[in-house]
């Protein structure tokens, strides 16, 4: 049922939020590398993940989830070739059916066609061009463009008339955590704000109520909320990744330049070498084996979709960004179907208008990411200059 986390007693809340940090906290002095990814601290958390590389292609945490920074077993646990599901309420630090996280694959297959049809490529590429060519000298990565792309997109196609676009990215920003929130316990204000944030979304994007042949919640409402709720943190990371990808290798920017096609080879690099969502938890819905391991029902499995896009066995020098390579980026499943796409969409967009209308950015100052941000490895800031 919607909204049942905003009836959740805050003490209660703060109780459980504490509860979830503690154990967290535990097991990573105890020496458990997966808790030390969960809690999010790490600037660089390449070390951490080739320490669970090295403990097999499924390693059992300490924290009772099965993990896995394998390439292979990670495009089989990806697929939908095994029973499981997403994380529920009580096993998620944030409301997930309220943020439209819930659903199974066909749910998503379903809301993938509503939000393509709602955000139309020529409008993807109308609210790049008029953010790109809004911008300063110097200007933020974050605030300026990554995070204004989205936001903007989703008022011009999906937002009511005569909303308030100001209110629409306040809520976007402060839902954001969300996909964080699935397995890094927030701040209890933050975590608040989150729950808030997610109620007046799905106030402010309602519409059309669901088609009644394709089963409750499968509407262009639930699109609309999960878009706002997940697809704009996750548009805002790989716009920003995109775009320090060509600020910071010169001849990518040339190409692009030479042939606005190639932005799609930039993309496609970056949701491997520096992807928006960084794990991808499941729950196993029967006993199951993998790679020798016997996963019961119910069991947590875990996908570090970074670590496998870098596995060294698949890639050669898998650390450094090279556009075109043979074998492509492994990305996360059952709601990302949907948010995915609208992401990608607009960082092409972004680099093909960027390109088009500035000299390449290059950095001013040091970038700042947010803490507790595993899944996204969320970035607060980062100062460009075309000066």
């Amino acid at each position: 049922m919607h909204g049942t986390w905003n009836r959740t007693d805050i003490g209660e809340l703060g109780r459980r939020l504490q509860r979830a940090h503690g154990e967290v906290w535990l097991h990573q002095v105890k020496g458990d590398p997966y808790a030390d990814l969960l809690r999010g601290h790490a600037e660089d958390p390449r070390p951490g993940q080739e320490r669970i590389r090295a403990l097999g292609p499924l390693w059992r945490s300490t924290t009772g989830a099965w993990v896995t920074a394998d390439h292979r077993l990670a495009g089989e646990l990806l697929g939908a070739g095994w029973p499981h599901r997403p994380l529920a309420d009580d096993e998620a630090h944030v409301p997930v059916d309220d943020a439209g996280l819930g659903g199974d694959a066909a749910h998503y297959e379903r809301l993938r066609g509503y939000a393509r049809d709602a955000v139309p490529t020529a409008a993807v590429q109308a609210v790049c061009e008029r953010v790109v060519g809004a911008l300063a000298a110097d200007f933020d990565l974050v605030t300026d463009l990554a995070e204004a792309v989205p936001t903007n997109l989703l008022a011009a196609t999906l937002g009511p008339a005569g909303a308030d676009r100001r209110e629409l990215a306040r809520a976007c920003k402060a839902a954001g955590v969300v996909l964080d929130g699935l397995l890094c316990p927030q701040r209890l204000d933050v975590t608040r704000r989150a729950v808030a944030a997610v109620g007046r979304l799905r106030e402010l994007l309602a519409g059309p109520a669901a088609d009644p042949e394709a089963g409750p919640g499968a509407g262009p409402h639930e699109a609309a909320v999960l878009l706002a709720t997940a697809g704009v943190r996750t548009a805002a990371s790989l716009i920003a990744g995109s775009v320090l990808a060509v600020a910071d290798h010169p001849g990518e920017w040339s190409r692009v330049a030479e042939d606005p096609g190639h932005a799609a080879l930039v993309v496609a690099e970056v949701l491997r070498h520096d992807p928006p969502v960084r794990i991808h938890p499941a729950v196993a819905l029967a006993d199951v084996e993998f790679a020798g391991q016997h996963v019961r029902a119910g069991e947590r499995v875990v996908v570090l979709v970074a670590a496998a896009n870098r596995d060294p066995e698949v890639f050669d020098d898998p650390d450094r960004f090279v556009t075109g390579r043979p074998v492509e980026a492994l990305v996360p499943a059952l709601h990302h179907r949907v948010t995915l796409p609208f992401a990608r969409a607009q960082a092409e967009a972004v680099l093909r208008a960027l390109v088009a209308a500035r000299p390449r950015p290059r950095r001013s100052a040091g970038h700042l990411r947010s803490r507790r941000s595993p899944v996204t490895g969320h970035l607060l800031g980062c100062p460009l200059t075309t000066g």
